[in-house]
């Protein structure tokens, strides 16, 4: 089972080294999944969740995502279709979805976000959710398609939190966006500082040497 699994590997990374600490950690996670079924549109939730305020962080560990038909008479009907086009990203949308600073990733293709593992965590007493901005709509289609996903995620308390370090860092060029790009630009070469009486030093010491 993929939560097994998944709480099992959450209590490897901590390290423990008695039983008794494994133990202690185990119970300190508690999985949880969530996600929606969507109709197509262009600026949507794809999935949402409230995090207690008991729990110190969601650690975001799997995410699924496909696009399908429960129109009996459209001819994809129950099949699993590709995510569209679009930019998505993990934002806490109880302050304020569309402020880059209140995001925990940054914009990427709804691809990489669809049907891939992730290592994200995400503050306690927050609402979390994948937004995307679809772009390339499919019009001929879009009153029969509906996006599903479900989110595999793990509330923490601090005894887990603590051990396992922050979120994976994903690379995305954003300044398309008016955003700062990720990462940032590299700064300039300056010159280290050089006092008078040691510039005056070598150059004579140039010239003796010439």
């Amino acid at each position: 089972m993929l939560q097994l699994r998944h709480k099992q590997l959450i209590v490897n990374a901590c390290y423990p080294e008695t039983l008794k600490e494994a133990n202690e950690l185990w119970h300190d996670i508690k999985p949880v999944k969530f996600g929606d079924s969507t109709p197509f549109a262009t600026n949507v939730k794809l999935a949402t969740y409230q995090i207690p305020d008991y729990a110190s962080y969601m650690l975001i560990l799997r995410t699924e995502l496909y696009m399908t038909s429960m129109v009996t008479t459209y001819a994809h009907f129950g099949q699993f279709i590709p995510p569209p086009d679009g930019q998505a990203r993990w934002v806490y949308t109880d302050i304020d979805p569309l402020t880059p600073q209140y995001r925990i990733s940054p914009d990427l293709p709804l691809h990489l976000y669809g049907d891939t593992d992730e290592f994200l965590f995400a503050k306690g007493d927050h609402r979390v959710s994948l937004v995307v901005l679809l772009t390339g709509l499919p019009l001929p289609d879009a009153n029969f398609l509906e996006i599903r996903t479900v989110v595999y995620a793990y509330l923490l308390g601090a005894l887990v939190s603590d051990r396992i370090g922050a979120s994976e860092s994903t690379y995305s060029t954003q300044a398309a966006l008016g955003q700062t790009p990720v990462p940032p630009v590299r700064p300039p070469v300056i010159a280290p500082f050089v006092a008078p009486a040691q510039e005056a030093a070598a150059e004579n010491l140039i010239l003796t040497t010439e």
